[in-house]
């Protein structure tokens, strides 16, 4: 029995030390291993910015992120490595995104860290290259044009973005990041603005042709010699026209059959008892028409809306069938012009029913 128990105390040791070599050697691999990560660290601050996320469009991409320097060394960087691929992990496989090309991007502008110009590129990679240069923790931004975006819209894509320290990304990697992304089908919103022109005609109006009184005749009773029959109606315009509206007088003079009382050639005063018809469209006072025929204050008139010169001139009167008589000059949100009308008639005027219809004709110049 003694004998037998000798052996287990002598063998004890022998166990223990197994133990501890083995414990020694675990903790000298994970030592070992976490030095190989600590070589390689990551940018900072890493964004994508893409101008356009149609599928398929060609467009800027914007890629930013900051240098991590460790404050042990200053990082020098000669270039960097940009790889497009469908997942951001370094170590899988990099599968390019269906549909991207970058094979024609250019670097259009760098800040931050700067002095970059394109080594190579390939359908999915962009290498970048400068003369080894100190890089220090300052953001920096990177644009590429005609970069011809992914046309998976079912899947992200990612930069896979690493530095080195030679000017061709070989050798001892530094940095390391990705930046991720995905295209998408835009929601895109139609809608229009049509071209409007409303006009309005009657006894009195408003400027949105909402409201019209006194309908569109009047009978001014008996002519006399020594009497000038006289009235008013309105005409209202609006147009969203970049160039306004022209409104025509159309129509014959007054008559009665083959019987005429001729219109005014030109601007010409009221004078009773003589045959004459004449229109215009500011106010008056001889003969004095009326309430309406102190026409378009300045709340009725927009600014660029005019009366034509033959008939702008207060107390003078004309009419020359397809006369423009108004117009505006630009968008116009509503103007009034109201017109009056003076029939005088001489004493040998022969005996009839004379009318006319004058026809105002308003049209948009789009």
């Amino acid at each position: 029995m003694q004998r037998l128990k000798r052996p287990r105390v002598s063998l004890l040791p022998h166990h223990t030390v197994v133990v501890e070599l083995l414990f020694l050697l675990l903790v000298g691999a994970f030592f070992v291993l976490g030095s190989k990560a600590s070589a390689v660290i990551r940018f900072t601050d890493r964004m994508l910015y893409i101008n356009s996320a149609i599928p398929g469009a060609t467009t800027m991409y914007q890629v930013s992120f900051t240098y991590n320097n460790t404050g042990v060394y200053t990082t020098t960087v000669g270039s960097i490595d940009m790889q497009f691929c469908e997942d951001p992990i370094p170590d899988d496989p990099c599968v390019a995104p269906p549909g991207l090309d970058v094979s024609h991007a250019t670097l259009s502008n760098q800040t931050g860290e700067t002095g970059f110009s394109i080594l190579s590129e390939t359908g999915n990679e962009i290498v970048l290259t400068r003369s080894p240069t100190a890089a220090n923790e300052t953001p920096s931004v990177y644009t590429f044009d005609n970069i011809v975006n992914p046309t998976d819209t079912t899947h992200s894509f990612a930069i896979r973005l690493s530095d080195y320290p030679t000017t061709d990304a070989s050798g001892q990697l530094i940095d390391l990041g990705s930046v991720i992304s995905e295209v998408t089908n835009s929601i895109e919103i139609d809608t229009q603005v049509p071209p409007i022109l409303i006009f309005c005609v009657a006894g009195q109006v408003n400027k949105g042709c909402t409201q019209e009184y006194g309908g569109n005749y009047t009978d001014l009773g008996d002519l006399y010699p020594d009497v000038t029959a006289a009235t008013t109606s309105q005409m209202a315009a609006a147009t969203n026209a970049t160039n306004g509206f022209v409104i025509t007088a159309n129509g014959p003079t007054i008559e009665a059959g083959t019987h005429v009382i001729p219109a005014l050639a030109t601007p010409t005063v009221s004078a009773e008892g003589n045959n004459q018809f004449g229109i215009n469209l500011v106010a008056n006072d001889d003969p004095d028409i009326g309430p309406l025929g102190s026409n378009m204050d300045d709340s009725d008139v927009a600014p660029n809306a005019v009366v034509m010169p033959n008939y702008d001139t207060a107390n003078e009167y004309m009419y020359n069938d397809g006369d423009v008589v108004a117009q505006a000059s630009g968008v116009n949100l509503g103007t009034i012009f109201t017109v009056s009308y003076i029939v005088n008639n001489a004493p040998d005027l022969h005996p009839g029913v004379y009318t006319t219809t004058i026809t105002y004709i308003c049209s948009g110049r789009f």
